[in-house]
């Protein structure tokens, strides 16, 4: 009986460790509660916490002016429009002297490039100019600039003056030995009287001999030198209200036109029946025939 009561029973022993695990186990979770607790009611902890992230400090932008930048490559003698140009924001430390400002648009408007003006840079006041240069006279693709020589008469007493329009007359002696008038171009833009392209500066007449330049197609270019070595060139202006047509009139006169062409007496003109042209086997020239009373004869006139 002794040795069943003294001895210590394992079930029993078992349920007291189990109590006493259990119990430091709900003991430590208690103390973790806690200490978390603590922990985030601590100033440091609340100021992170409150405390806002600090804001970065705003730039503030730098002073800038607007200037006008060419929006691209504009050659010499071109005439500057609005379109050219745009205005931009531009550092006044790197702002070039004699930089024209956005403001001052008017100032470039209808003037003309003095030389070439690069693409994406501020426009200078040294850049414009208000008359065109004379080495750049604006000759479109497929054109030519073409100089003849004229005198007061032949240059129309000085009225034919920059961008106003010619007609270009030739006098000639023909192959049949009668003087002729041609007019071998018709509507020339004229680009400059004795070198100067401006009107203000062309207003004074022509006195002796000068030189004007048209604007003319490269066949009418070589039209006029052929023209300038077998006979004289004049001018003769068109109307500001004239548009370039051709006229039904022929280009070619001679002294028949002005006066009565002569009839031999005791002679009938004989009305042609047929005309034809053929090429003379020896002078290679064109030859006109008539068909008079059913024959084919070599037209005399």
């Amino acid at each position: 009986m002794a040795t069943r009561f003294g001895a210590s029973n394992p079930a029993r022993a078992y349920q007291t460790k189990m109590r006493w695990f259990i119990a430091c186990l709900i003991c430590l979770c208690v103390l973790l509660i806690v200490s978390v607790f603590l922990i985030s009611r601590s100033p440091a902890t609340a100021n992170s916490v409150d405390t806002p992230a600090p804001t970065p400090p705003v730039e503030v932008a730098a002073p800038t002016v607007k200037v006008l930048v060419a929006v691209k490559r504009i050659e010499e003698g071109a005439e500057l429009r609005e379109h050219m140009f745009d205005p931009r924001p531009w550092d006044p430390e790197r702002l070039p002297a004699k930089a024209i400002l956005s403001k001052d648009m008017a100032r470039v408007r209808g003037k003309f490039a003095k030389h070439m003006i690069a693409a994406n840079l501020p426009i200078l006041e040294d850049s414009i100019t208000e008359v065109r240069p004379v080495s750049a006279l604006n000759i479109p693709p497929g054109y030519r600039a073409a100089t003849i020589d004229v005198n007061n008469r032949s240059a129309v007493e000085g009225f034919a003056k920059p961008n106003t329009r010619v007609d270009v007359l030739w006098t000639y002696t023909g192959p049949d030995g009668r003087r002729k008038v041609s007019t071998i171009i018709r509507f020339a833009k004229v680009l400059s009287v004795g070198g100067v392209t401006s009107v203000e500066k062309s207003k004074a007449q022509v006195s002796g001999n000068t030189n004007v330049t048209l604007l003319v197609t490269e066949r009418d270019a070589k039209k006029i030198e052929l023209a300038r070595t077998i006979g004289s060139l004049s001018l003769s202006l068109v109307g500001d209200q004239e548009s370039v047509k051709k006229t039904e009139e022929p280009d070619t006169i001679d002294l028949y036109d002005l006066v009565q062409r002569p009839v031999v007496e005791g002679t009938e003109e004989i009305p042609n029946e047929g005309v034809m042209f053929s090429k003379d086997p020896q002078t290679g020239r064109q030859v006109k025939y008539v068909l008079r009373k059913g024959r084919w004869v070599k037209d005399k006139r």
